[in-house]
């Protein structure tokens, strides 16, 4: 039998990984198994994903860690609580002020007067 891991993915919708046609998907921060932000992909075929990140080893998600490997679900559960500050870049922004010049429609009607 195949040796298998557990896949933590921090991307908004995660990812469909391709190895020579084989494809996989790696669930992300939108899956309903959430922790620190990473969804968790279990049982995912380990030479298998070793080969992908190999591939995509100079990525920015996968050298910033959005995307790991661990042998056992709870070892990835503690690495994705431990990488609970990483950012994506792909955060939603805050409602209160987004971003600069960007104001809620009442600020804006009361700024006209």
């Amino acid at each position: 039998m195949a040796e298998v891991v557990t896949v933590g993915c921090k991307l908004p919708n995660g990812l469909l990984i391709d190895i020579g046609g084989k494809v996989n998907h790696i669930v992300g921060a939108n899956s309903s198994n959430v922790i620190g932000g990473y969804g968790l992909t279990e049982g995912v075929d380990k030479d298998y994903f070793e080969k992908w990140l190999k591939e995509h080893a100079s990525q920015p998600y996968v050298k910033e860690e959005m995307i790991f490997a661990q042998a056992k679900t709870n070892s990835a559960q503690s690495k994705a609580s431990e990488n609970a500050s990483v950012k994506t870049g792909l955060e939603g922004l805050p409602q209160d002020k987004p971003v600069e010049g960007v104001v809620k429609d009442e600020e804006a009607m009361k700024a006209k007067g």
